[in-house]
């Protein structure tokens, strides 16, 4: 009777010696994905950063206390990284916005906070916008710090 050991080697060998192409892996599907983690094909940008330059008229909405839905105005500028810079007008005090945009040029994610903000709990937290119709549009959320649950807002031009 052959030992364990030993078949257990012989297995190894058989494996060792078989190439990817008796695997299926030239042009099967089975090799590294093209493109992204979900290994969708990654074509060209669907907006540009330049969608989300400029002024906005913001509304979005808060906490029961805050009496909203909200207006106020958002500036969004470019810095020399490609990175975006917003200045939202809010109720509670100028917030800065600093983020990037992804791939596809038309979402833009990052954090908000109150730099010159006297208060004990200054506005900051995690922010989503995303650019609609080239550019004419802005949606997405917002979620405070301590928040369980984020908020909408929109913008127009």
């Amino acid at each position: 009777m052959p030992r364990p050991c030993s078949i257990f080697a012989a297995v190894l060998l058989l494996v060792a010696s078989i190439d990817g192409s008796a695997l299926g892996q030239q042009g099967s599907g089975m090799g590294a994905p093209i493109g992204g983690p979900s290994g969708n094909f990654l074509g060209p940008p669907q907006g540009t950063v330049g969608d989300f330059l400029g002024d906005w008229k913001l509304t979005w909405d808060g906490h029961i206390d805050s009496r909203c839905p909200c207006h106020g105005r958002l500036t969004i500028t470019a810095r020399q990284n490609g990175d975006l810079v917003g200045y939202w007008e809010a109720k509670e005090g100028l917030v800065v916005l600093h983020g990037s945009v992804g791939y596809d040029q038309n979402v833009w994610t990052g954090t908000f906070d109150q730099p010159d903000s006297d208060a004990d709990f200054p506005l900051r937290g995690n922010f989503r916008l995303e650019a609609r119709g080239e550019g004419a549009a802005l949606s997405g959320s917002y979620q405070p710090e301590g928040t369980t649950l984020p908020f909408r807002w929109s913008g127009t031009r």
